[in-house]
């Protein structure tokens, strides 16, 4: 006996119903629990990413704009920069 394409999807979708169904409160809170903390895990290492990219271009800002033979312009700049920083964050 052959079984058409209907029914495969209506047994597949029987059975996940079935097996999400048969899980306790507990399981449940589990589930949900691992899930937030994959996506909190997700969030806060893009964000670190993201902040040290930004740290990273303003110290490649600050080697790019030193004067070797003026350090006191490079002083400056550098305090340009540190006051810059807060803003980007």
């Amino acid at each position: 006996m052959r079984m058409d394409k209907y029914s495969n999807a209506a047994y597949g979708s029987a059975g996940l119903t079935a097996f999400f169904a048969s899980l306790s409160l507990y399981e449940w809170g589990f589930i949900i629990g691992m899930a937030f903390s994959i996506i909190l895990g997700l969030i806060t290492f893009f964000m670190n990413r993201r902040e040290q990219r930004k740290r990273t271009r303003l110290f490649e800002e600050l080697v790019n704009k030193t004067d070797p033979q003026n350090p006191s312009a490079t002083a400056r700049k550098a305090a340009e920069l540190m006051a810059k920083a807060p803003k980007d964050i």
